[in-house]
């Protein structure tokens, strides 16, 4: 498909009419504030003056104060009374009026802060659960037009920015993933699924995979990939740290630092000596999490968000637990000879191309959306992850564009970077297709050394609590795939279980792994 210039993009359909988002002038009569009303009557009136401005919305949760619309797009909140007092008097002329005598032009300060809980102070003003520069797509995948967009619950956007355009071309973004070194084409696939997560970052709270960005060497790309995904959104980075508390420390302090950017990176993440694998309760928990709250010591007030950021990880030298791997999307990159000497056509893509060409591949992104939408919004019926929504709308629009794939190195990369699923591969390689007891598949983990990889600690003492062991591991992970690397061939093993009578004698428990594909091993380094 020839690509279109910027002058033939097309822009979104103008279905939703334009809010002013520029205050109004201060009205010129007078508001009276009678104290010898209710105060319902007070700031429900008080409430109708103020959001004629135009620049007030309400925090959605209940008695959660105001958001001040701020020049440049920015916001602030408004919680306190003395944060709404300057708002009053730049806005709305004031006369305080007790026992029909004027009592000044400032409303008590108790007031000010009481209708910041009110509902019938609140209820006067649009509630907005985002305000964006970025262009965002709403419930129904309707693009949000500049000004306030009142979709479902989650999507009340108040967009400030241009109207957003959309491209029929592809050009750009394979340009990019043109001069990546990627281990495969679900790796590549992967990178734009990754892309399509932070563009609608939004959909899926709780309910998104974290992205788990590996290479074979140091500088092979890793934070180009992520740095292309998060594209618009922009990203912060945080260290890893093997203490729960100390990682969840720096990403509570860099999200409340940098509240817009719609990816957390976790760089570089290395093990300490001690550890075993990169494991995080705290951003497995977040992972999950729809509406999590953000706290942690020496980080300020709490704060309860909806979970529209993405969780990125990347790593040359460090192994993930499986809980990560099972929430994970993985990205590897596998260059091969000397990576300093690399001249991509594109120039340095980190440095020079993505900066250049950030509005052109999100103007694509979305017209992968488009093209998606004009196809019927049809979902990938056949992916599987255990995010399963997110997986089959990001695998449907993929599809829709193309791109094969998706997730096909999901069980790959569970394997290579999962120690005991490694572990259980190689014995599955030593005696492929061979039903065997827990105590015969036990003599093949100690023959290969495994047993510290593969059998929990408390099941090592002897052989009976080995076997004893090496059946609750195979149980555990039964039906599961394993793809194993030999000298001479590449193998993709199903581990399998049945209970079967040998001899006459009662039935016994017996595995095996079933080979499932096979392939010669590359000769290129």
């Amino acid at each position: 498909m020839p690509r279109k210039s910027n002058a033939e993009k097309t822009p979104t359909p103008d279905d939703q009419p334009l809010l002013k988002l520029v205050p109004s002038p201060q009205p010129s009569e007078v508001f009276i504030w009678n104290d010898d009303h209710p105060p319902a009557v007070n700031y429900a009136a008080l409430g109708k003056r103020l959001a004629v401005s135009g620049d007030l919305f309400r925090s959605p949760a209940y008695g959660n104060g105001l958001i001040l619309l701020l020049p440049g797009g920015k916001s602030k909140p408004v919680t306190k009374g003395a944060d709404l007092a300057p708002i009053v008097v730049d806005r709305v002329p004031v006369a305080v009026v007790r026992d029909g005598k004027s009592k000044g032009g400032m409303i008590p300060s108790a007031h000010l802060a009481a209708m910041l809980q009110a509902e019938t102070f609140l209820s006067e003003f649009p509630p907005v659960d985002l305000v964006t520069t970025v262009p965002m797509y709403l419930s129904n995948f309707a693009l949000a037009v500049p000004g306030y967009n009142n979709g479902d619950e989650g999507h009340r956007i108040l967009y400030v920015g241009e109207r957003p355009q959309v491209s029929d071309s592809m050009d750009t973004i394979n340009a990019f993933l043109d001069v990546m070194e990627w281990e495969s084409n679900a790796d590549r696939t992967n990178a734009v699924g990754t892309a399509l997560t932070v563009m609608l970052r939004n959909h899926f709270p709780g309910g998104k995979p974290i992205i788990l960005a590996t290479a074979t060497k140091s500088q092979a790309g890793k934070d180009t990939t992520l740095a292309f995904a998060a594209g618009l959104a922009g990203s912060v980075s945080i260290s890893y740290q093997g203490t729960n508390w100390a990682l969840e420390r720096s990403f509570v302090g860099a999200v409340k630092t940098a509240p817009d950017a719609g990816m957390v990176v976790v760089e570089n993440a290395r093990l300490d000596r001690r550890d075993k694998f990169i494991a995080s309760a705290f951003l497995e928990r977040f992972a999950t999490d729809p509406e999590p709250l953000l706290f942690s010591t020496g980080t300020g007030q709490p704060v309860r968000r909806r979970n529209d950021l993405v969780l990125a990880i990347s790593t040359n030298f460090g192994t993930a637990s499986e809980d990560l791997l099972n929430r994970s999307l993985p990205i590897h990159l596998h260059p091969k000879g000397d990576i300093q000497n690399r001249q991509p056509r594109i120039g340095n893509p980190k440095l020079e191309f993505l900066p250049a060409n950030k509005e052109e591949i999100a103007a694509e992104l979305r017209g992968m959306v488009e093209r998606w939408k004009a196809a019927g919004e049809r979902p990938d019926e056949e992916v599987r992850h255990p995010f399963s929504v997110w997986a089959k709308v990001v695998g449907g629009i993929l599809k829709a564009n193309g791109f094969t794939d998706f997730l096909a190195n999901y069980g790959k990369r569970k394997t290579a970077d999962d120690p005991r699923r490694h572990g259980l591969g190689l014995i599955g390689a030593m005696k492929p297709d061979e039903w065997l007891r827990p105590e015969e598949w036990t003599r093949s983990v100690v023959e290969l050394g495994l047993v510290k990889t593969v059998i929990h600690e408390a099941d090592r003492e002897n052989d009976k609590s080995r076997t004893r062991g090496i059946g609750v591991v195979m149980s555990a992970h039964t039906n599961e795939t394993f793809l194993v690397e030999t000298d001479d061939s590449k193998l993709i093993l199903r581990l399998e279980k049945r209970r079967h009578r040998v001899d006459g004698g009662d039935p016994k428990v017996q595995y095996r792994f079933a080979v499932v594909e096979t392939e010669a091993a590359s000769s290129e380094d």
